[in-house]
């Protein structure tokens, strides 16, 4: 099975890389970063920095408060935004209609509340949402239902799921991502240790010196503008460099597996 990044990348699915142009399931801001004539490994450098930003809240938009999920049930047939922590998240693969659960504030089978994306609508997630969304506070919108006396809210789009976990010290990214930011980072010039995924006072000066260059708030975060800025910068990387990134990235996620 191809992963999607992969697919991205290759310009098959139905998209043009050479072109620029998009299909109807890719985020329409996903494609700014990918030049028409990007190499390769320039295009998954930015299709990955892309695939963070869809997890990390902006800065910019302001969303409506929405309600507790042990709330939800008392809200079935309306139209809601359901928040939460997600305690657990599975894909199902093998079982009919292929449904991804992602549970609310406690893991299955004692959640208060489900997110169901069933396999059909997985395609318009450039990252597995199971992974995506795994350990953060998230709100979702749409029409709360009931299964089994739970309440649940079927999502056919990533546009349906903000992620509101506070960052702060590369909190939003799993060790895997912040691998390959701090490996980004040192491939830019700056003094990033990318060996591991620790965020330290290395990592966070390495950063800041990145945010005064690129004009940003020099916060030390790994915030969406700065991963917008990171995307944008990618092209000078050295074609090596940027090889040597994703490879840290996949060595990290092997570790993670053995």
């Amino acid at each position: 099975m191809i992963h999607p990044l992969e697919r991205r990348a290759t310009g098959s699915s139905g998209t043009s890389r050479g072109s620029g142009r998009r299909s109807r399931t890719t985020c329409s801001w996903l494609w700014t970063f990918v030049p028409g004539d990007s190499p390769p490994a320039a295009a998954l450098i930015a299709l990955l920095l892309a695939a963070l930003l869809a997890g990390v809240p902006s800065l910019v938009a302001a969303e409506p408060p929405g309600m507790p999920a042990s709330e939800a049930s008392s809200h079935v047939g309306e139209m809601a935004r359901v928040c939460g922590h997600v305690a657990s998240a599975a894909y199902f693969g093998s079982v009919k209609g292929g449904p991804t659960f992602i549970n609310l504030d406690r893991p299955y089978p004692d959640q208060t509340f489900t997110v169901v994306i069933w396999a059909r609508s997985r395609p318009r997630f450039e990252v597995p949402p199971e992974r995506l969304y795994d350990g953060k506070s998230i709100c979702v919108t749409g029409l709360v239902e009931t299964y089994r006396g739970k309440p649940q809210i079927e999502v056919t789009s990533p546009d349906q799921v903000v992620v509101t976990t506070p960052l702060g010290g590369g909190g939003e990214l799993t060790d895997v991502e912040r691998v390959f930011v701090k490996s980004l980072l040192a491939s830019l010039g700056y003094d990033a240790d990318y060996g591991d995924g620790e965020w330290d006072e290395r990592t966070i000066e390495a950063l800041v010196a990145f945010q005064e260059a690129s004009g940003l708030p020099t916060t030390g975060d790994p915030d969406a503008e700065t991963l917008r800025a990171l995307a944008n910068a990618a092209p000078k990387i050295p074609e090596e460099q940027k090889t040597l990134a994703i490879r840290l990235l996949l060595f990290e996620l092997v570790r993670r597996q053995e």
